[in-house]
């Protein structure tokens, strides 16, 4: 029961709300995502269950791909439908532009997040001071586009369809805004949806209403890691959190201890020559 799923997040859910769901359907003990899709959104969550969620940490650093659908000429506190939708400001352009403007955003380091996001400043959502209508001051974040194409443009229904493969921390809905802005015209999401997660598919996914315990990944199934093995004196200190060194690997980055060949802990480097526990199994 520690491991993860991968669920296909419907809409009109919160992402909460599916975490809460799968825990009490399969009664696990606790649950966790890899990162927070909006009520309207769809597509591929990670769901991380019991022991695996120490390792989801691993999870949110990896890029993500969107199929982002953005209709101009209106506006929304939210930067998508699911605010208060009205018209706004919209200036006619044609497909060379919209090209041009989307080519010219690719290139950019940093990015203004919504002011309805869930980033913290002084112990508090900017949601929430969005909600209290008090103003705060935000600080652009570094971002990267990996690759971007446009799929369609419909000038009649004044909407495009844009595929977009980024960097954590990236806001789909910023990137709306910042697309309307260079082409004169207000922005905002009207469909948005997760195809990947790094090597993660959607098409591996499955619909929250079909998963059931058989769809839990193991954690030595989900993760590619190396593998180190210990004998029975270090594995006693392993499972009470011991520090390792080089006298027992000198593998980079994160991987398995192994004791009679079973996992037994997933530890991490935190400097040269030096690893401590992420999870005691």
């Amino acid at each position: 029961m520690n491991g993860f799923i991968l669920v296909d997040k419907p809409k009109g859910i919160t992402s909460f709300s599916v975490c809460n769901k799968i825990r009490k359907n399969l009664n696990l003990d606790k649950t966790g995502h890899n990162g927070t899709l909006d009520p309207n959104a769809t597509g591929l969550m990670v769901i991380g269950c019991n022991k695996a969620l120490k390792l989801m940490k691993l999870i949110n650093e990896h890029n993500k791909e969107y199929i982002a659908t953005i209709i101009f000429g209106k506006t929304s506190v939210t930067l998508d439908t699911d605010g208060n939708v009205s018209d706004g400001k919209y200036n006619e352009f044609d497909y060379n532009s919209l090209l041009n403007a989307i080519n010219k955003l690719k290139d950019e380091e940093y990015q203004l997040p919504p002011m309805t996001s869930a980033i913290k400043i002084n112990g508090k959502k900017l949601y929430e001071y969005q909600k209290k209508g008090i103003e705060v001051e935000v600080e652009k974040r570094k971002i990267k586009i990996n690759d971007i194409e446009l799929i369609e443009y419909n000038k009649e229904l004044k909407e495009c369809i844009i595929r977009l493969n980024v960097s954590k921390g990236f806001y789909v809905r910023s990137f709306a805004r910042d697309l309307g802005l260079l082409l004169n015209s207000d922005a905002i999401i009207k469909e948005l949806r997760r195809t990947k997660i790094e090597n993660l598919d959607i098409k591996d996914s499955k619909e929250l209403d079909s998963i059931t315990k058989d769809d839990i990944i193991p954690i030595d199934k989900f993760f590619d890691f190396p593998r180190v093995e210990v004998d029975d004196y270090i594995a006693k200190l392993v499972k009470n959190g011991i520090t390792l060194d080089n006298r027992q690997t000198t593998i980079k980055g994160v991987f398995f201890v192994i004791n009679k060949c079973d996992i037994i802990a997933v530890y991490e480097q935190i400097e040269e020559n030096k690893y401590k526990p992420i999870l005691i199994l």
